[in-house]
This record gives C-alpha cells, structure tokens and sequence, in this order.
C-alpha cells in the first residue's frame, strides 16, 4: 500500500491526492466505484480528516471524483480526450479510443441564423441556414451538447438526410454531399452549462466547461459549416500539440 512521506516538501493532502489519482488511472478504483469513505482514509494513510477532505475536494474540481448526498465519494468515468492538433469528426475521434459514437438529433431546421452565423458563413441576405441541434455521445453517455449550422441551399441534401447526423458523422454526411471540411478555425472559452444543457447533458446548472466555436472551410476556403457547442469539463478533455516557432 503506498504511504506518505512526512519528510516530503508536498503537503500531505497533495501526496494523499496523487496517490488516489494513481489508484483511479491504474484501474485499482474502477468508474462509479466508492472510494474509501473518510475516516476510513484518515485510519490508513495517517493523516487529518482535514488533510483527507482537501485532497477529495480537489479531485472532485479535476473531475476524477463525484459526490452523492448521503451515499459517498465515487469515481468518475474516465474523460473522452480530444487531440485538436488535426481535423477529425467527432465520430472518428470516439472510434479512435475505443467508444461507441451516437447521439439524439433534437432538431433540424431552416433558419435566418443569427448575425454571428452569417457572418461565419458569409451569407447574403436571403440566404438561410440548417441548424441542426444535437446532443453527443459516447456508449450511450452525454457528454457534449452542439448546434451546426450549414449554408443553404448548398446543404439541401444534408438536410433532407438529416436524421442520418444522430448516430453518425456530419462530415462523412457532408462529404457524400461534396462538402468537404479541409481545414478548421476554432475558438474556446471557459463557462457553464445553462439549464437547458445541463438537463441533457445530466450535469448541474453551472457545471463548469468549455464552450467550442469552430467554422470549417472547404479546398477553396469557402465556409461550409459553423458550430456552436458545450463540453462540460467532468466528461471531455482537449489536448494540444504545441511546436515551438523558428
């Protein structure tokens, strides 16, 4: 069992914290498992419930941890990453690390679409938009809320096969239509969820995250689609490569 040194310069919750969070990636604490309960951390690693209530409370804020009222401490689901160093469907990037794509499309329509959208777009004025809103998920778990928006009437065919975008990839649905993504702008920011996307995403109001704007662009660099989404920071992870420049 690993213990914790008193000698060590790291505070004693830190070292409590790294030890549990080696446990929970070794697999030794499996997903919605309960971890120890806090007397039972003070008795074995020796340290204050002070120290032991710290170390809980920050791998609650990492994500790797969840509370329930009257029932415990519980491992979280490991978070979906994300490499945004390359252009890839969200579909493509779930089969990558061994999950099973789907979703819900809640809604498909023609729309005006706000100033934001048609300025990403470069729409003219009589132009419209599809707007598709869809949750995402990965075997069968929510775990990111989004709306695309394509220019019309280009996407016409998308979306007469919208419902194909449930369980699918909007690009490889694009692509069939001669809308292929070649390269990608994309913008983040920190948030919450609002009521509406915690309700599907099965998080609480004002659960923190991070809220994606992406315009993607054809050979040509015509627009071809904008999308607006929210991944809430308990359930996915983004990386990035970063090369230093010359």
């Amino acid at each position: 069992m690993p213990t914790l040194e008193r000698s060590n310069p790291l505070p004693l919750y830190y070292q409590l914290k790294e030890v549990l969070k080696q446990q929970i990636r070794a697999g030794h604490l499996a997903p919605h498992t309960a971890i120890p309960s806090e007397p039972e951390l003070v008795a074995q690693y020796h340290v204050s419930r002070a120290t032991v209530r710290q170390a809980l409370t920050e791998l609650v804020h990492e994500g790797l941890l969840y509370r329930q009222h009257g029932r415990g401490t519980f491992v979280c689901e490991p978070r979906v990453q994300q490499n945004i160093s390359e252009l890839t469907s969200f579909s493509n990037d779930l089969s990558r690390r061994g999950k099973r794509s789907s979703g819900l499309l809640i809604v498909s329509e023609l729309v005006r679409g706000s100033q934001t959208v048609r300025d990403q777009l470069r729409l003219m004025d009589e132009e419209q938009v599809v707007r598709l809103e869809r949750l995402r998920t990965a075997d069968d778990a929510p775990i990111a809320y989004e709306v695309d928006y394509l220019p019309y009437p280009r996407s016409a065919g998308v979306y007469q096969r919208a419902k194909e975008v449930a369980d699918g990839s909007l690009y490889a649905l694009m692509g069939t239509e001669g809308m292929h993504p070649y390269i990608a702008e994309q913008s983040f920011r920190g948030d919450v969820a609002t009521e509406r996307e915690a309700e599907l995403l099965r998080v609480s109001v004002n659960t923190p995250g991070l809220r994606l704007a992406c315009t993607s662009f054809d050979e040509t660099g015509a627009p071809i689609e904008y999308t607006e989404a929210f991944y809430p920071g308990s359930l996915y992870e983004f990386q990035v490569t970063l090369r230093v420049g010359r």
